[in-house]
């Protein structure tokens, strides 16, 4: 029985690491790119380079190389390494795809929901969806110039995930993101009207096999959550699961002088809806936040009691 191949880049990061046991437990056969040389094992093969992979055939790429953009604050040079360690990487990935004369089925490449920019009137009144435009500073352009970097190859099946805020234990961001409201300190953020765009891990595994393996006409999807959240929801919903009453605001002034630039990905932002997944037949598991925290701060992370044909 053929098993069917996966090639990830970026595997070693917080979401390749959990799609790696994703399919492994769902019977791929996966090859894992990262930048560190790990050891082999059943079903799995690493490799530094893509001219180690020993496949002449790979049925499916997910592609989600790039460097953190939450980690050293944005000089000049920083926003060159994220540039180049999203775009060189796929421009790389698809060089390669073509000298090797590979054809997956389905590309997956990522982005993030950094692309729809800030509200500069801090009122967050719309909701952007696929079709929604994108801005012209740094995050946005960033998103923009990763997306072409795969779309320019127009001869590949190419879909984009623009991806929130990934919820997800033992890595990621949401450690962070409890640690002052465990510790009882700081609630809320700013004005705590701006946006969480947030999305489960398990949602994320399953949305990208499901994209892998799902005909569709949309080629742009965003990779969130169905219900839109505010900082001070968060904030709130957190503060009532581990029952702590935080008593500080963090007001803007702090993050701008300490952050500047980089202060927008924790004060600003835009609400996203996924439409182009949900109209795809796609139904998430963790739609919404307390669901998802309670979740999240289990012992163990379990999947809900419910059970559809993306399982």
């Amino acid at each position: 029985m053929h098993k069917p191949s996966v090639l990830i880049t970026g595997a070693s990061g917080f979401i390749g690491t959990h799609l790696i046991r994703f399919f492994l437990k769902h019977g791929y056969e996966v090859i894992a790119l990262s930048r560190q040389q790990r050891e082999s094992s059943y079903g799995l093969t690493w490799v530094t380079d893509f001219e180690q992979i020993p496949n002449t055939h790979i049925d499916y790429v997910v592609n989600l190389a790039g460097e953190s953009v939450g980690k050293g604050r944005w000089t000049p040079k920083r926003k060159q390494q994220l540039l180049e360690s999203r775009v060189q990487t796929t421009t790389a990935l698809y060089h390669y795809l073509m000298q090797a004369k590979i054809m997956p089925e389905t590309i997956i490449s990522g982005s993030a929901v950094g692309y729809y920019g800030i509200d500069p009137s801090l009122t967050w009144q719309q909701v952007c969806t696929e079709d929604s435009p994108s801005q012209s500073i740094f995050m946005a352009e960033l998103c923009q110039k990763w997306e072409y970097s795969a779309l320019q190859f127009s001869q590949f099946n190419t879909k984009i995930i623009r991806l929130g805020v990934v919820f997800g234990k033992r890595g990621g961001i949401l450690p962070q993101m409890l640690l002052p409201i465990k510790l009882g300190l700081v609630g809320k953020i700013g004005n705590g009207q701006q946006p969480v765009v947030w999305v489960h891990i398990h949602d994320v595994l399953r949305a990208i096999e499901f994209l892998l393996r799902t005909p569709t006409q949309a080629r742009i999807f965003n990779l969130v959550a169905p219900t839109l959240t505010h900082q001070v929801d968060f904030s709130i919903q957190a503060a009532q699961l581990f029952k702590k009453r935080p008593f500080l605001n963090a007001p803007a002034w702090l993050f701008n002088t300490l952050m500047g630039e980089q202060a927008q990905l924790i004060l600003n932002g835009q609400f996203v809806a996924p439409k182009n997944l949900t109209q795809a037949g796609f139904v998430f598991h963790f739609q919404g936040l307390e669901h998802a925290l309670s979740n999240l701060s289990q012992g163990k992370t379990r999947r809900p009691a419910v059970t559809d044909p993306q399982d």
